[in-house]
């Protein structure tokens, strides 16, 4: 039985799909399970989901291109050059990507959450609070001397900060 070359290739686009939407899947429920844990509201999950449904349908774009004869060299050359407009953005102070990065970084790995009370040290001075909100981009805090701040996720990993009472001790 000779099976013609364009069939093999849509049964390899046919697996690529199913594993992009059984990863989709999978992350939904790793978001889910961290946004619980993290007393993270509703609209992070969305805007944390649908980053990484960016990821994963870019990773889908460059399996589904090898399959269907697009030069590996070119691939590696498009990949290479991402990867080191991403490493140059990851490192530079206030780069987007690095403020995206470090959105997720705090969803996925700090114990931070909104409601909490933390101190932050931004540029020269201290600035203390509740914590409203994580953005792809801020962290808002409310003083209660100059209102509503926002800071660049990026200084929450970059410079120190404190987790004064986790929004649980109030009473």
């Amino acid at each position: 039985m000779d099976i013609e070359p364009y069939h093999i290739r849509i049964a390899e686009t046919a697996i690529a799909l199913i594993a992009f939407f059984v990863l989709r899947y999978l992350a939904r429920s790793f978001i889910r399970a961290n946004l619980l844990k993290a007393s993270l509201k509703r609209r992070e999950e969305q805007e944390i989901r649908r980053l990484l449904n960016v990821l994963l349908g870019l990773v889908l774009a460059v399996v589904v291109s090898a399959i269907w004869g697009v030069d590996q060299g070119q691939i590696l050359i498009f990949a290479t050059s991402v990867i080191t407009v991403l490493g140059v953005a990851l490192f530079a102070e206030m780069s987007i990507l690095s403020n995206v990065t470090a959105c997720l970084v705090l969803f996925f790995q700090h114990p931070v959450k909104i409601g909490d009370r933390i101190r932050v040290y931004d540029q020269d001075h201290w600035v203390e609070g509740e914590l409203l909100d994580i953005t792809y981009f801020f962290v808002f805090i409310r003083t209660e001397k100059d209102g509503v701040v926002s800071i660049p996720n990026s200084v929450l990993l970059k410079d120190t900060f404190h987790i004064l009472d986790g929004g649980r001790t109030n009473a």
